[in-house]
């Protein structure tokens, strides 16, 4: 039977396998750096650190996560000149910031209207000098939309601490509603799997844009890719990038 993870912090218990799987991936980090603005730069849903430093040598670099495990491993991976926070996306107050990144998907998993606006309310504030944020989501596909269910696939192996660790993915679909539910079970070694249940939300870019709108940000661009490209039927990602009204 699956060992269901902490629901207080859910990365607890998987936060080293995480790290492990996404730890090559840079595609995304370069599109924040070519697109950089000057000041300080604020990473909210930081995870185990990735875009933090990546980005860490351009700026100063402060990353929040409401995951304890999540940050104790970007503390112990590094750098040092990179704040780490523990706080909620809905509330921190850490100050002025030039810029601000939500990137692989974080501001999906916030459960309601009530806490995105919350968390772009929050935005709103530490971008006092006008400063960009920018939204990084996955694209909604119709084609699976259509599908109510994915059974368990396996979605990435690999090696943590000597171990061999299997994450597999199981999807339920809510068209109605445009949401997921991701099931993923993590096999260490032969143990019976740690299983994570997230839920998130599949924006399309209308809704991106009203939602921003409604919380005092101008959408000034958006792309369907990391490397810029337009956002077109069949794109991966949604990418929007908002400055504040005024």
């Amino acid at each position: 039977m699956p060992l269901p993870v902490s629901p207080h912090d859910p990365y607890r218990s998987i936060a080293a396998a995480y790290d492990a799987e996404f730890d090559g991936a840079n595609a995304d980090t370069a599109g924040y750096a070519s697109r950089a603005v000057a000041g300080s730069l604020l990473v909210l849903g930081c995870g185990t650190g990735r875009v933090c430093r990546g980005l860490a040598s351009t700026r100063q670099v402060t990353g929040l996560d409401r995951s304890p495990a999540m940050i104790e491993g970007a503390r112990r991976r590094g750098p040092d000149d990179v704040r780490w926070v523990v706080a909620a996306m809905t509330d921190f107050d850490l100050g002025p910031f030039g810029e601000i990144i939500i990137p692989n998907a974080s501001f999906a998993f916030l459960p309601d209207r009530r806490a995105r606006a919350a968390c772009l309310a929050r935005c709103l504030q530490a971008l006092s000098g006008g400063g960009p944020v920018t939204i990084d989501l996955p694209a909604p596909d119709a084609r699976l939309l259509a599908e109510a269910h994915t059974p368990e696939k396996i979605a990435w192996e690999g090696q943590v601490d000597g171990a061999t660790v299997r994450r597999t993915r199981e999807v339920f679909r809510f068209p109605l509603r445009g949401n997921l539910r991701l099931v993923d079970r993590y096999y260490i070694d032969g143990a019976p799997p740690i299983e994570s249940v997230l839920a998130l939300h599949l924006f399309v870019p209308d809704e991106l844009e009203w939602m921003l709108e409604a919380n005092g940000f101008y959408v000034e661009q958006a792309w369907g890719d990391h490397v810029g490209g337009p956002v077109r039927e069949g794109c991966d990602r949604l990418l929007v990038r908002a400055v504040p009204v005024g």
